[in-house]
């Protein structure tokens, strides 16, 4: 192999690492993503159950007196 032909090689083959690297790093960004839009349906649906639990604690507040 001449030295140009080694060199276009491994430039390829620099090429080929880079693509998957890029593609790999879409990937994490995109489950990054979906885990934040997760963590705030979590946070909506706690904060609901919170205020359901505020209100019968306070309908069972009603029956004890």
């Amino acid at each position: 192999m001449t030295w140009p032909d080694a060199y276009a090689t491994a430039s390829e083959e620099q090429a080929h690492v880079a693509r998957e690297v890029d593609r790999a790093l879409i990937s994490i960004r995109n489950l990054s993503l979906q885990s934040s839009e997760g963590t705030q349906q979590t946070l909506i649906a706690s904060n609901e159950l919170s205020q359901l639990a505020v209100n019968l604690n306070q309908m069972v507040a009603r029956f004890k007196t």
